[in-house]
């Protein structure tokens, strides 16, 4: 029998005879190790490019918080449409009050002294109604007239940053196309990070997948960032 030893790698050790078996490489040879170390370090950099682009994000974003609060939308919209209801029903009022004392007025009304009458009552009616739809009007148009105020001063805030909040967005749409572009990187790497396998699952399980990709990345970027801010001052 062979010595196992002095057998090539391809043949037999017992007899010495040609086998098919292939010969299993190394998991990872160094020259591989080293272009995927390369691949994952060119990735994580963040260069000048980005880093202004999240400088834009994050000014934007002290701009947006340091802005009026908006009132409630739903709240806003119940207010117009209850001044519009009050306002609608006040016009109502005046209106029969304006018709009843028209009536009132006319010599022939005299002749009919029991329509006349009713027309009377219904015009103290109206009249006691009037003051009724006038205090709902005035507190409709304190409510519109309070959350519109507050929306306007928001508006007038942010039409005042207006350039600072535009180059936000547009940073921000930037940025959306870069994080897409590392994921793709991340995805390519053989392997990919843990924190990417195991961080943000897989789409097949995921139907959110992209999203929460998006927010992993984000986020380390961010942090990223942070370290360098802080290693650098």
């Amino acid at each position: 029998m062979a010595d196992p030893r002095l057998v090539p790698a391809d043949k037999c050790g017992h007899c010495g005879c040609e086998t098919s078996r292939p010969s299993v490489p190394a998991a990872r040879t160094s020259a591989a190790d080293d272009h995927w170390r390369s691949e994952r370090r060119d990735l994580d950099e963040i260069g000048d490019d980005e880093s202004w682009l999240w400088r834009l994000v994050d000014e934007a974003d002290r701009v947006f918080a340091a802005a009026p609060p908006a009132p409630d939308a739903q709240r806003l919209a119940a207010a117009e449409r209850t001044h519009a209801q009050a306002t609608a029903f006040e016009d109502r009022i005046q209106m029969q009050i304006r018709a009843a004392v028209a009536a009132l007025a006319a010599r022939l009304s005299w002749l009919h002294p029991s329509h006349r009458a009713a027309v009377a009552r219904q015009l103290d009616r109206d009249r006691a109604t009037a003051v009724i739809a006038a205090v709902q009007r005035r507190r409709a148009v304190e409510v519109r007239g309070r959350l519109s105020a507050q929306a306007a001063a928001r508006a007038a805030y942010l039409h005042q940053h207006r350039v600072t909040v535009s180059a936000g967005r547009n940073a921000r749409a930037e940025l959306l196309l870069v994080i897409d572009d590392l994921i793709d990187g991340y995805a390519r790497l053989a392997p990919p990070p843990a924190w990417f396998r195991y961080g943000i699952g897989v789409p097949q399980t995921s139907p959110d997948w992209l999203d929460g990709a998006r927010a992993a990345v984000a986020a380390r970027r961010r942090t990223r960032m942070s370290a360098l801010h802080e290693r650098y001052q």
